[in-house]
């Protein structure tokens, strides 16, 4: 046992040094239109030992390596997504999710090549944050200035236990100036089998109506069927992902043509009754 744990560790460093990563994107869907408005990148890994996000992030807790994962996954998404753009596989309109480490950001060296290189990402990247690992307000005002995101961050995975009112309150105008999130992403758990639940209906309906308020949108994250988006576009969602709309993929898919035609049915029926 010990010298497995020994060999994973291993396989933890060598990832680190030679940076084993690669980036899928997934697609952000409009739920007025149906179009792709942006992409999350997702890491991916496949080391004999290490094969999933989950245990990369637990290693690096363990190693205290967080601050070289942040470092990673800034530089090789975006990489991976000018690579996209420039092969024409995507328009290179849309907006860039990345997962960010709450409590950590790139050095000023680090920022300043990161503007060097992908200073026609700047303004179209979101980073997501969680509380996983704690929320830092010095941290995330750090990544807005270095990064010249205007702002551009997302409350990922609300509702589930790491992101919560707590968090949004303190990323809200008056708590954080200028870190007020752009877009808060409804938790898979709370929309798996929403048409069947009363109970997170009106979850999603609350933070639709607080968000909408102060100019956040919100993103609901792992539909799977057919009834889940049509119950989070009559709650108010703006805006959709999740395997039901298209899987993420290392060249990213379009919208699958029944869940296109699900948004278009809704929009059709929204404008005939208005």
């Amino acid at each position: 046992k010990e010298a497995a744990a020994t060999e994973k560790r291993q396989q933890f460093q060598k990832l680190i040094r030679e940076e084993l990563v690669r980036y899928y994107f997934q697609p952000i869907i409009s739920g007025k239109t149906g179009e792709t408005i942006a992409y999350e990148a997702l890491m991916r890994v496949s080391l004999p030992m290490i094969t999933n996000p989950g245990q990369v992030m637990e290693l690096a807790r363990e190693e205290g390596c967080l601050h070289e994962i942040e470092r990673i996954t800034m530089f090789k998404s975006a990489e991976s997504y000018l690579c996209l753009e420039r092969e024409g596989l995507i328009s290179g309109k849309e907006k860039l999710f990345v997962n960010s480490v709450a409590s950590q950001h790139m050095t000023e060296a680090e920022s300043k090549e990161y503007a060097r290189r992908f200073t026609s990402l700047q303004s179209r990247l979101v980073v997501e944050i969680t509380e996983e690992e704690g929320m830092d307000s010095s941290a995330l005002e750090i990544k807005r200035n270095t990064l010249g995101l205007q702002g551009n961050f997302a409350l990922d995975d609300y509702g589930s236990g790491y992101s919560n009112e707590k968090n949004l309150l303190e990323l809200s105008p008056g708590y954080i100036i200028d870190l007020s999130p752009a877009y808060i992403k409804v938790d898979i758990s709370i929309i798996r089998d929403i048409d069947k639940s009363q109970d997170k209906q009106q979850i999603v309906s609350n933070i639709v109506s607080y968000a909408h308020e102060r100019n956040m949108q919100i993103i609901a994250e792992g539909m799977e069927t057919a009834a889940e988006l049509e119950t989070v576009l009559a709650l108010g969602v703006d805006l959709l992902q999740g395997y039901f709309l298209a899987r993420p993929a290392a060249v990213p898919s379009k919208i699958s043509d029944e869940a296109l035609a699900v948004i278009q049915a809704f929009e059709a029926k929204q404008t005939a009754s208005s």
